[in-house]
């Protein structure tokens, strides 16, 4: 028999699951998943992890929760480690009490794992403290539907309107009319200030403001979608969300939201992300890039043994220094044999990167090209001088082709290269939702592509395409598709300038 972990996935946002709740969806054998988990989350399961949709909302149950409690004892039966992800806590109306007792009766082990609870998440999302000093010393969470359908009596509110702190109704967006007007009824004053969050903590998430007397008719003529969280009290004026580092869309429904695909490596995805989600975009990863030794390797290890022959060390990326000094420290080589060896590097995200390895680039081209660093650098090489190239497998060719027409002596050892797995959610409809795929690498872009033709899937005329650089355009192009954004200088903020240059002219 195996065990269950009833998994808290956060308010919406990815990024806000609790660390031991990703452990867990990394390593489970099945996950039985709810409609308001992000699908990002679903990117990290293993490939053989059994997957089922649980999703209810109104009016549309995927499964009936008698049905989802049965699943989970079959589940337990059937595999070593499941999770059950639920969106926010599984204790805060997410019926994930009535999960735990059904375990309990038949014998079988599980765990509960906090989540993030959209009660309190959400309104911060929206800059909206649910304390605050002097103004709520309190807060209360109240769902807006009940299991059997009934509502809150009308003494019920009248005791909610007394109440000098912040109330928040989750799951109430249907019934926002009634609870404004039975508030009303209770004495509640009708300058209440209120705010409506829908999707909260996404890249779609909309907010609305107005007092208790307006909310009503705001709410309608945005025609706000749920799931959607109410928050009522003196803290709902306030907005603080200058604080928060994501640029969620506080603004109507009808403003265009652009959807981004990326590819890479989890560090460079990261990277993009957060400044993708900083211009407001929503970002979807798409493909995983891992990265591998080639049979190269060796050679690179041969060289390493005798680094002190060498005069510079000339890196084209991130990934090259990481993995070089790896290579350094796993064979036991002193660092002191660099010690009379400069380093030329592609951009300032390398140059960071050779930073944090305890050394200074003594070249960095002006423009952060493949092509600008190949001149400018053949321009500072003594005669005589030696350079070590240790780079990924699929590297420009136009980097070598002038080196070796200045006639620099030099020696390129592919020891890496990247391999991408596509994301499990990927379809012909999640192509069509998403506006600009990003490639960051040309190896990147071959693995993608390579992958998508096994899957029988195409990306479509409608998805616009931006590449780090030339030499990865140029792969895009060798597959026939179209580039319709270069980056000016191949680092992340370059490629994410270009982005917004190109949308603020011709849109998602």
């Amino acid at each position: 028999m195996g065990k269950v972990y009833l998994v808290g996935a956060g308010p919406g946002n990815e990024g806000l699951i609790t660390l031991k709740g990703m452990e867990l969806l990394k390593q489970c054998d099945a996950v039985i998943y709810d409609r308001l988990v992000s699908p990002q989350l679903l990117n990290c399961l293993k490939k053989d992890c059994h997957m089922v949709y649980v999703g209810k909302e109104a009016g549309n149950h995927s499964m009936k929760q008698a049905d989802i409690n049965k699943l989970l004892i079959e589940y337990a039966k059937t595999y070593k480690m499941v999770v059950r992800l639920k969106g926010g806590d599984p204790f805060v109306f997410g019926r994930g009490g009535e999960e735990a007792q059904e375990l309990i009766s038949h014998g079988i082990p599980f765990e509960v794992v906090p989540g993030v609870t959209s009660a309190i998440a959400v309104p911060v999302a929206a800059g909206i403290p649910v304390t605050h000093r002097g103004i709520s010393q309190s807060f209360h969470v109240i769902t807006g539907h009940t299991m059997t359908g009934t509502e809150l009596d009308l003494e019920q509110y009248q005791i909610l309107a007394k109440l000098g702190g912040t109330l928040i109704f989750l799951m109430g967006l249907a019934s926002i009319d009634k609870i404004v007007d039975k508030l009303l009824q209770s004495g509640k004053s009708a300058d209440t200030p209120v705010a409506v969050i829908s999707n909260g903590t996404t890249a779609n998430q909309i907010t609305v403001r107005g007092r208790l007397a307006t909310i009503v008719e705001v709410v309608k003529k945005e025609q706000l979608p749920s799931p959607a969280i109410i928050v009522i009290g003196e803290t709902a004026k306030l907005n603080y969300k200058s604080v928060n580092k994501i640029n969620y869309q506080a603004i109507s429904k009808t403003a265009s939201l652009i959807t981004i695909g990326i590819t890479g490596t989890e560090l460079m995805r990261k990277k993009l992300r957060e400044k993708l989600e900083d211009e407001g975009y929503q970002v979807l990863d798409v493909c995983d890039m891992k990265i591998v030794e080639t049979a190269e390797s060796n050679i690179l290890r041969e060289c390493l043994k005798r680094i002190d022959t060498y005069n510079w060390l000339l890196f084209t990326s991130q990934n090259a220094i990481r993995l070089f000094f790896t290579k350094m420290n796993d064979l036991g080589i002193d660092h002191r044999r660099l010690s009379r060896i400069k380093f030329a590097v592609i951009g300032s995200g390398s140059k960071d990167e050779l930073r944090k390895h305890g050394y200074l680039a003594d070249f960095i081209p002006n423009k952060y090209t493949t092509r600008d660093l190949a001149y400018q650098f053949s321009e500072i090489v003594a005669n005589g001088e030696k350079v070590l190239i240790p780079r990924a497998r699929q590297g420009s060719k136009e980097l070598l082709e002038v080196l070796t027409k200045k006639e620099i002596a030099y020696q390129e050892i592919p020891f890496y290269d990247v391999v991408g797995q596509l994301s499990s959610q990927l379809d012909n409809d999640l192509i069509n939702d998403i506006d600009c795929f990003v490639f960051a690498s040309a190896s990147g872009v071959n693995s993608f592509f390579k992958e998508l033709n096994k899957m029988n899937l195409a990306l479509s005329l409608k998805n616009k395409i931006a590449c780090i650089g030339k030499v990865t355009s140029e792969a895009v192009i060798k597959f026939n598709n179209p580039v319709d954004i270069i980056a000016n200088e191949c680092d992340v903020n370059g490629l994410v300038s270009r982005i917004n240059d190109y949308m603020n002219i011709y849109g998602g």
